[in-house]
C-alpha cells in the first residue's frame, strides 16, 4: 500500500514524501496488518490530510480520507485546546463521546487508559449485547475466571489483536481517529484488571497470577493498535530481547506551544503489590506493639504468639477445625490479634478452648489484617477495595520508612526521576499529568453512622488501588510538584468526574489541581459501587444499604473527610476539553447519562449534543486556585468552608 499526504484535502495536489509523491508501505501478518509510518519536516501547526492506496481484488482502492494536526511551534502563544478520555467498554456500551468530541474542534485527545477492557461479559462492571459484543477467535486461548461467572479474558496475543480489532470496527471510534491525533496511555485493563507489574488478581492471592507471556502479549497487542513510536525511536520502546519491566517504556512527555507541556506516566508496570495483599491472612498482626509507636489504645488489637500461647492449645484448636472455618491450616501460626482468635472461637462453639481474655495479661497491641475490613483469607476488601484508613496509614508509614520509599513507588525509580526532572525543568506556563489513576483522597468517614454496628465506625479508603493506596509516595509527589506550580493533573478509571485541589494537610497552601474525567462508556462509578455491594457476600450489610449515598458521604461537611474536593458526579459517563492559555487553563465537563450511553445511535430520539451536560472551571495561572464558571458568575473553591466563595 501507498501513503499520501496532499498539500489539499481534495488531494489535487500532492505533498512531497521522502522526496517522492507517496511513500509505499507493507502490512505484515506479524503485526496483524497494523502499519506505522513517521512522516517528517512537517511545519509546526498545520492541518494536514492523508489517505491510503492499495492493491484490492478488483483493482486500486483508496481509503477514507484522514486529518491530523501538528503541534504548534515551542514559541507560539496561541491557546491549545484538548480533551481527555478514559475507559471505554465496548460491550453493551456506545461510543457517542467520541461522536459529539467531532463537534469540539480541539487540537488533539489524550486517552489516558482502558482503551479496550481484556475481559468479556464480566458480571462485576460489563454488559453485553448481541449487537455490541466481542468474540474470541481462539477462546480456547483465553482465561476463564471462575470467581467472575466464567467470564474469559484475553491472554494470547490473538485475544488481545480481537479486542482492538473489534473495538476499532466502531464507526464513530473510526471518526474519531480519522480527524483527530490522539496520544495515549495505560493502564490497568489493556492488560488485566488491577494488575500490577504481570501480576493479575483475578483470583485475590490464591493463585500465582504472574504471567510474563500474557503480559507481553497485551504489550505487542497495545503495540500495534496505538500511534505510538517504533523501536527507532526514543519516545516509546519495545524491545523483546530485554528483561521484563524494561522491556517497554511508554512514559513521555509533549510540549504545544508556549503554555502546555504534557507529561504522560506509566503506572502500571513499576509499581509494587498492593499495600496489603489479597492473600493477607485476617488474623495476622501487621504491625507489632513496637512498631505502632504512639497509636491510640483504641485503634489497636491485643495479640499473642499462637505457636506459645497455652502450650499451643489455641493453635491445635484453630487448624483442626480451618477447614470448616475458611481458612488453610498452615496459615494459623506466630503472632494473631487475639479478637480474631475469638470470633473463631465462638464459631467452633463445643469444645473450643475458652474466648482469652484480652485484658488479663497486659497482652502487647499492633495492628492487625482484619482492622482493614479484611475478613476472609483470599479478598479484595481490606485490600484493595474498602480499606479502614486509619490502620492503613499507619502500615504504610511503617512501610515506607523501612523500604525508603519503595512500597510505594508506583512509577519505579528510573520514571519518577524522569518525571519529577521534565515537570522541574519545564519552561511552559502549564505543566498537565496525565495519571492514569485518580490522585486526590477519597475518604468515606462513618464513625458516626449509627446504622453500623460499633465495630465498623470508622474512616475508609473506597479504593486502594489508585494513589489512595500510596498515601506517603503521593505526599512525596505533591510537595515537589507544588513547588513547582502551574501543575494541573488529569486523571481517569474510577468512571466519575472529580474536581478538587488535593493538598498537603500540613501546609494546606500547597496543592495542584485536578481534573479526574469519568468513563466515556464503562459502568459509572456508583453503579460499580452499588453491584459489588449487592455480589460480594464479605461486605457487611449495613455497608451495602450506604452504597447510594457514597457522594453524599465525600463531601459531607461535617465530617470534612474531603475538604479538597469541589465537585463530583458519580453517576456519568462522559469526558472532558481543558483550553490552555498564558492566562488561564479551563476546562469543561461533558457528562451524559449511561442509560443514553447503552442506546444504540439510531435510537438516539434527539440532537445528539442535547444529551450531554456541561460544567466549566478556570485555573488561573499562578494561583493553583479552582474556580468554577456559570451563568451566575465566578466562584472560587473555599476548602475551609467546602463551598464555592463567590469571587
Amino acid at each position: 500500500l501507498e501513503l499520501e499526504v496532499p498539500v489539499h484535502e481534495a488531494f489535487h495536489e500532492l505533498g512531497p514524501l521522502e522526496g517522492a509523491a507517496s511513500l509505499p508501505l507493507v502490512a505484515r501478518a506479524a503485526s496483524d496488518g497494523c502499519v506505522k509510518v513517521r512522516v517528517t519536516g512537517l511545519e509546526p501547526d498545520r492541518i494536514y490530510y492523508y489517505r491510503f492506496r492499495y492493491q484490492a481484488a478488483d483493482g486500486i482502492a483508496t481509503s477514507r480520507t484522514g486529518r491530523t494536526r501538528t503541534a504548534p511551534s515551542p514559541d507560539s502563544d496561541r491557546t491549545v485546546r484538548f480533551a481527555v478520555m478514559s475507559c471505554q467498554d465496548y460491550g453493551g456500551h456506545y461510543y457517542h463521546c467520541h461522536r459529539y468530541l467531532l463537534d469540539q474542534d480541539v487540537d488533539f485527545f489524550v486517552h489516558l487508559g482502558d482503551y479496550v477492557y481484556e475481559t468479556v461479559g464480566d458480571p462485576a462492571f460489563q454488559e453485553s449485547s448481541s449487537a455490541r459484543a466481542i468474540v474470541f477467535g481462539r477462546p480456547e486461548e483465553a482465561l476463564t475466571i471462575q470467581s467472575r461467572g466464567g467470564a474469559l479474558a484475553a491472554r494470547s496475543l490473538d485475544n488481545y489483536r480481537d479486542l482492538y480489532r473489534t473495538v476499532r470496527s466502531d464507526p464513530d471510534l473510526q471518526a474519531l481517529h480519522e480527524r483527530v491525533p490522539m496520544i495515549a496511555i495505560w493502564d490497568d485493563h489493556e492488560y488485566s484488571d488491577d494488575c500490577h507489574g504481570a501480576t493479575s488478581t483475578y483470583t485475590d492471592g490464591l493463585e500465582d497470577e504472574r504471567d510474563l507471556e500474557r503480559r507481553r502479549a497485551a504489550d505487542q497487542a497495545w503495540f500495534e493498535y496505538m500511534p505510538v513510536d517504533d523501536a527507532e525511536a526514543p519516545a516509546t520502546a519495545l524491545d523483546p530481547d530485554a528483561e521484563f519491566p524494561d522491556d517497554f517504556t511508554i512514559y513521555r512527555s509533549f510540549v504545544f506551544g508556549r503554555h502546555l507541556e504534557l507529561v504522560l506516566t506509566d503506572l502500571r508496570r513499576h509499581r509494587p503489590d498492593h499495600l496489603v495483599p489479597e492473600d493477607a491472612f485476617p488474623g495476622a498482626v501487621l504491625l507489632t506493639e513496637d512498631e505502632v509507636g504512639d497509636a491510640p489504645a483504641e485503634q489497636t488489637v491485643p495479640y499473642v504468639d499462637i505457636d506459645e500461647y497455652a502450650d499451643g492449645q489455641y493453635a491445635a484448636a484453630l487448624r483442626e477445625n480451618a477447614a470448616a472455618l475458611g481458612f488453610d491450616a498452615d496459615r494459623v501460626t506466630g503472632l494473631l490479634s487475639i479478637p480474631w482468635i475469638n470470633v473463631q472461637l465462638a464459631a467452633i462453639g463445643d469444645g473450643a478452648p475458652a474466648p482469652i481474655d484480652p485484658e488479663s495479661q497486659g497482652f502487647p497491641r499492633g495492628y492487625a489484617v482484619h482492622q482493614l475490613l479484611k475478613t476472609a483469607e483470599y479478598s479484595r476488601l481490606g485490600a484493595r477495595y474498602l480499606v479502614a484508613l486509619d490502620p492503613l496509614a499507619a502500615v504504610a508509614a511503617r512501610r515506607f520508612a523501612d523500604t525508603k520509599g519503595a512500597s510505594e513507588r508506583l512509577m519505579g525509580e528510573a520514571q519518577r526521576e524522569w518525571f519529577l526532572e521534565t515537570i522541574q525543568r519545564s519552561t511552559r506556563t502549564f505543566k498537565v499529568w496525565g495519571s492514569p489513576i485518580a490522585f486526590m483522597p477519597k475518604v468515606v468517614d462513618v464513625r458516626n453512622v449509627l446504622l453500623l454496628p460499633p465495630e465498623l465506625r470508622g474512616r475508609y479508603l473506597l479504593t486502594a488501588d489508585d494513589w489512595d493506596g500510596f498515601p506517603n509516595e503521593r505526599r512525596a509527589l505533591l510537595d515537589e510538584l507544588a513547588e513547582v506550580g502551574n501543575v494541573v493533573i488529569v486523571s481517569g478509571d474510577l468512571h466519575c468526574f472529580l474536581v478538587g485541589t488535593p493538598f498537603d494537610e500540613a501546609a494546606p497552601s500547597r496543592r495542584v489541581v485536578e481534573f479526574c474525567t469519568g468513563a466515556v462508556s464503562s459502568t459509572t462509578w456508583l453503579e460499580g459501587i452499588e453491584r459489588l455491594a449487592a455480589a460480594d457476600a464479605s461486605i457487611p450489610e449495613a455497608f451495602s444499604l450506604l452504597a447510594p449515598a457514597v457522594g453524599a458521604l465525600l463531601t459531607d461537611r461535617e465530617t470534612r473527610a474531603n475538604p479538597h474536593l469541589a465537585f463530583h458526579e458519580l453517576g456519568k459517563n462522559g469526558y472532558a476539553v481543558l483550553s490552555v492559555s498564558g492566562e488561564a487553563l479551563e476546562t469543561q465537563l461533558f457528562l451524559i447519562d449511561p442509560q443514553t450511553v447503552a442506546t444504540p445511535p439510531d435510537a438516539l430520539v434527539a440532537d445528539l449534543g442535547s444529551y450531554f451536560k456541561r460544567v466549566r472551571f478556570r485555573v488561573p495561572v499562578d494561583s493553583a486556585s479552582l474556580e468554577r464558571l456559570d451563568g451566575s458568575g465566578v466562584a472560587r473553591w473555599d476548602t475551609d468552608e467546602m463551598d464555592w466563595v463567590v469571587a
